[in-house]
């Protein structure tokens, strides 16, 4: 039972996360709209986005620990299938079947190649200080030109 309340209770940050992000996509969409709402209209005409984006974290962080619940692993996979998830809810708000489908495919494949790569940490996750700066050196070395 504790998994299951880690799982909501992450999902809850992810899409208060998330949430915050569409809060700004919707300010952003209410600046550039023609209309006499004011700023009330980041709530009444563009709030929507904001609840979307809410919605895809919360159900992207939701599918992806279930999915790490259920398999009993801790892969890229998990991330794929919790793309799928987060992915298909653009399918649902369009009431198309292909747009679920392909959401799904997107979503899902960008995010297992973004935990497969390492979430894009590069190859000097795992080195040391000093690693790092005999690379810098070996990098920036003065190529010694005979004249």
């Amino acid at each position: 039972m504790t998994a299951t309340k880690d799982c909501i209770s992450e999902a809850g940050k992810t899409a208060a996360i998330a949430g915050g992000m569409g809060l700004f996509v919707s300010t952003m969409q209410n600046t550039i709209q023609k209309h006499k709402e004011g700023a009330r209209g980041v709530i009444t005409r563009t709030g929507g986005t904001i609840a979307f984006f809410a919605a895809m974290g919360g159900i992207f962080t939701l599918g992806e620990c279930a999915a790490k619940d259920i398999r009993g692993e801790d892969d890229a996979i998990n991330a794929a299938i919790g793309g799928c998830a987060a992915g298909m809810l653009a399918g649902i708000k369009s009431h198309s079947f292909a747009k679920m489908g392909a959401g799904c495919a997107a979503v899902g494949t960008t995010m297992y190649a973004y935990e497969a790569t390492g979430q894009l940490k590069g190859s000097f996750t795992d080195k040391t200080r000093e690693e790092k700066k005999q690379h810098e050196k070996e990098f920036f070395k003065q190529k010694q030109t005979t004249e």
